[in-house]
């Protein structure tokens, strides 16, 4: 383990509380490994949260001095599935995508067995205010961004009628994996 995931994990453990589980996730043999930190019951009981570890290695030319993000997800499930979409995204697009606010991921097929989500949208942590989503470590400044599931059919209508009317749906739970897909 390197410094960086030394003093990642210890900041993480710090905020979160103890660690569940880690698991390594690589999209391709040419593509970084990042490392997925599980932590069950956050922030409530019944809630998986998943943090990437490993993104911020990456460089992007939108990304500020120093700044740099990772990833979190939190969701009423069980299911690792989510987390790991979370690490693959990390890999598949390291170096590539800016990881912003109001940017989308998608793969082909649902994301876990519980839904037919295949995508992830990009804003703010859930649970977290934006201090609490800051983390200073020895060599950078660490901002967690928050991962959303979405259905394939929703991100026409999010195109259609942007982040704040399709984040105030009434249909759009932020945690809840079986929702029903907002339709605008």
């Amino acid at each position: 383990m390197d410094a960086f995931e030394t003093n990642w994990l210890k900041a993480l453990e710090e905020r979160f509380g103890e660690i569940d589980a880690i698991v390594e996730v690589q999209a391709n043999d040419n593509q970084p490994e990042i490392k997925v930190i599980y932590f069950e019951h956050l922030p409530e009981e019944g809630t998986l949260t998943a943090v990437t570890c490993g993104l911020s290695q990456a460089s992007h030319p939108d990304w500020e001095e120093g700044s740099k993000p990772e990833l979190i997800v939190s969701l009423d499930t069980n299911d690792k599935n989510w987390g790991f979409a979370a690490g693959f995204f990390a890999s598949a697009f390291f170096n590539e995508k800016r990881f912003s606010y109001g940017d989308i991921f998608q793969i082909d097929d649902p994301i876990s067995d519980e839904s037919e989500m295949c995508a992830y949208l990009v804003f703010a942590p859930s649970f977290l205010n934006q201090d609490e989503a800051t983390f200073e470590l020895p060599d950078r400044t660490i901002h967690l961004k928050g991962l959303y599931p979405l259905y394939e059919s929703e991100i026409d209508v999010y195109d259609q009628i942007g982040l704040e009317k399709f984040w105030h749906s009434d249909e759009f739970d932020m945690y809840d994996v079986k929702r029903k897909p907002v339709t605008g």
